[in-house]
Formats: C-alpha cells, structure tokens, sequence
C-alpha cells in the first residue's frame, strides 16, 4: 500500500490561478500543428494553458494532483471533478511489462495526456536522430542525476524541466510524470523528502526510452549522420 507523502505547504504552482486569454490558451493538443509548437515554444506555458492543474473534465482530461499542504495523504480522485480513475497502488509498482498500461492512465491526466500528443516536428526529430536511443537514455539519466531532481528543492522544482521549448526528452519525463520530484512523489510514490536512488534513476530512465520509442518509432539505437535541425518544415506525427 501507499505510504503518506510528505510535501511542501506551497504546493501547487506559482501563477497557475491567472487569468488566461482566448487568444493565448491551447484547446485541444489535437489541432495543434507542428508549426504551431514552433511558433509558441517560447511563450511561458502558463500563457499557453500548460500547466500542471489543468483539466478539461468534460474530454475524459483530468488532475490528480494533490491540493497543497505537508503530510497529505496519497492522492486519489480529479481534485476538479472527483472521479476516482487511477490505481495508485498499481502505479506504485515498478514492473515495466506493464508500462504501457501505465501510460494508458497517465493519458487521462490533461498535462501528460498534452505531451503524450503533442505534434513532434523537425527540430524534435531531427535532435533524436542525432542522439539515437541511447543517446538519449545518456541524456535522460544525466538529468535525473543532476542536484535539482535528487533532492526536492520548493526553489525550482516546478520550472526545472523545458515544455514546448524543450527535447523529446523534456516531453517524455512531463509524459511519464518525472519531469518534478512534485509528480514523482504523487504518481509514483516517491517522497519529496527522500533522495532519488539508483533504481528510481533507471526505472525513470526506461519509461523515457519506452516513450521516446512510442513517439518515434522507426528511430535507430545509434545516432544517425547529422540530421539538419532547421525549422522550415514541420513534421505533425501524433500519437495514435
């Protein structure tokens, strides 16, 4: 069973009560395009609607994450609506014959359903090639290994990792709920007040990979020759 997590009394997000406007905000992740991701990566996501207690509950999009407090107990319903989806004893355990299970219900959360869709252009694509999968597992475990994400730090933890402006690595820990030891700690049972162990750093490091392989799948272990990384083209896969 699920201990209690510890964490900080200022808990959610700074900013994400603002006002946001029409013209500004993302509706569905399915009409953005490739050029759109472009064109907005560098517009705060906050701006965007891309924030970590959004939810559209009517499209089946919800938020798990826990309202603020020290000592709560392990999350549980749509904190919006109060539907009760998510097994979190089962997300608790780290077998990854059942990743994509896993995935399957990070997908009703709005801001890991976002970046499990989100268009991949050439400038995403074109920086994984170049990468390979392995190259990017080296990438992806050598920010799970930095400072800021092995202990819990109220300072930065909500900013420490890109959105739209990041990588297909970026993209994947926001996916998979390692992008902030805040998402670790409620939909992986890992307390803020813990340090990261090696088999937290591995278990992440291959949800990112399984992802990264989902996104893109005909991408090679080994980089290939340098993939031009300009924006003039725009690729629009989606997830299916």
């Amino acid at each position: 069973m699920r201990q209690q997590i510890e964490r900080p009394e200022q808990f959610d997000l700074p900013g994400m009560t603002e006002e946001l406007s029409d013209q500004d905000r993302i509706g569905s992740v399915y009409t953005m395009s490739g050029e759109d991701v472009e064109r907005l990566r560098k517009t705060k996501p906050k701006k965007l609607g891309i924030r970590c207690n959004r939810s559209e509950c009517d499209q089946d999009l919800h938020c798990f994450l826990p309202p603020g407090g020290a000592g709560v107990n392990a999350p549980g319903p749509c904190r919006a609506c109060g539907a009760n989806l998510v097994d979190w004893d089962a997300m608790s355990i780290r077998e990854l014959q059942d990743a994509h299970k896993k995935f399957e219900v990070l997908k009703v959360e709005w801001i890991r359903h976002f970046f499990f869709h989100v268009p991949i252009t050439s400038r995403i694509d074109a920086y994984a090639r170049n990468k390979g999968v392995k190259g990017l597992a080296d990438v992806a475990e050598h920010q799970l290994t930095q400072g800021k994400m092995l202990r819990f730090n109220s300072t930065w933890d909500f900013n420490q990792t890109k959105m739209l402006d990041g990588t297909i690595v970026h993209w994947a820990r926001h996916a998979v709920a390692c992008c902030c030891r805040k998402c670790m700690a409620y939909w992986h049972n890992v307390p803020v007040s813990s340090n990261l162990t090696e088999s937290d750093i591995d278990y992440f490091r291959q949800l990112v990979v399984l992802y990264i392989k989902d996104r893109i799948p005909d991408l090679q272990d080994e980089p290939l020759a340098r993939v031009p990384t300009g924006n003039s083209h725009y690729a629009e896969r989606k997830a299916s």
